[in-house]
């Protein structure tokens, strides 16, 4: 059976499984404070005497139920839309949008003026709009 080892002041102490790994998520998450703090140039004490929330301003922000649910919605509903669109303008848009192509390449591909294109691109962003507020 595997030993489990942590320092102690000087002392090398015999732990359980769950003490060590306790013990190492803890110093690990010391550590990631600290990185962060110097990253944002911050003083982890300072921040801790002025009993700042340092973790939960650190952190990346943690997106709402309600947020993805209505994300997830109005995906579905600009994929419905996009199924009225001719099949010219649904290709304007996969290949801008969805592909990342630049208008400029687009353009060429397509043998059209890029003034053109720019403009089809916002007739149908425009129809788009249109068909969403349904």
């Amino acid at each position: 059976m595997k030993e489990y080892k942590i320092r102690v002041k000087s002392e090398i102490v015999t732990v359980s499984k769950e003490i060590y790994t306790a013990y190492y998520k803890m110093r690990r998450r010391e550590r990631y404070i600290e990185e962060i703090s110097i990253k944002n140039n911050l003083s982890y004490d300072q921040l801790v005497e002025l009993d700042y929330p340092i973790e939960q301003k650190m952190c990346d922000p943690q997106l709402l139920v309600e947020d993805v649910i209505i994300e997830k919605i109005m995906l579905e509903k600009l994929m419905l839309a996009l199924e009225e669109l001719t099949e010219h303008e649904r290709l304007i848009i996969n290949e801008l949008f969805f592909n990342g192509k630049s208008e400029r390449e687009l353009a060429d591909i397509m043998m059209l003026p890029r003034t053109t294109l720019q403009s089809r691109k916002n007739s149908v962003i425009s129809k788009l709009k249109k068909i969403m507020k349904k």
